[in-house]
């Protein structure tokens, strides 16, 4: 490999980490929809020409930004079960790194609350399980509910998991948490 390819290679890496951070940073103060090309190139110190490069649109650099984050919970098909350890281990892996950025993600989850990010996170979430269930039917697994139903519900789910880890009153350990999710999600609420 020559030192021009290591360059550009090293030189994209930090474009994306740039304007990643900076998106997350402008998200915990301004609704994703208000969220300016202009406020991106400033605040990454990225320019308009080198974010075009890259990305499309603001939207395309959050689903990047999507894909980066489940990449790093590493999502399979246990995100599809919560009943057993493996759904519950990959809830613990997706809260444990919530924890790691609690605040930043409960500033995120409060401005963007009412605005479209949600929507976005949703369909991204949708298309996730899509692609999964696929994989499931090839290995011969049948829903007993429709599949809209079930990946909008699922999506939902852990939406509403990510909100109420980042803004209950009383910090709950996320392990304790995780495995409150899963017996929640099992109908398993009582002693």
């Amino acid at each position: 490999m020559g030192s021009t390819e290591k360059k550009e290679k090293i030189s994209t890496r930090r474009t994306y980490l740039l304007l990643s951070r900076a998106l997350f940073a402008l998200l915990e103060e301004t609704p994703f929809e208000k969220i300016t090309l202009t406020q991106l190139c400033d605040a990454s110190l990225v320019p308009r020409s080198t974010f075009y490069r890259y990305f499309e649109d603001k939207y395309d650099l959050l689903y990047y930004c999507l894909q980066t984050f489940f990449d790093t919970v590493r999502l399979d098909k246990d995100i599809m079960y919560l009943k057993d350890g493996k759904g519950q281990a990959f809830v613990d892996k997706l809260i444990s790194v919530m924890d790691q950025n609690r605040e930043s993600f409960g500033k995120i989850c409060q401005t963007n609350k009412n605005g479209i990010f949600m929507d976005i996170l949703r369909n991204y979430l949708i298309q996730i399980f899509e692609q999964i269930l696929g994989q499931l039917e090839e290995e011969g697994c049948r829903l007993k509910i429709s599949q809209p139903v079930f990946t909008y519900l699922l999506a939902d789910l852990y939406i509403s998991m990510a909100k109420c880890y980042l803004e209950i009153e009383h910090q709950c350990p996320p392990k304790a948490f995780a495995r409150d999710v899963c017996l929640f999600a099992v109908r398993d609420f009582f002693a």
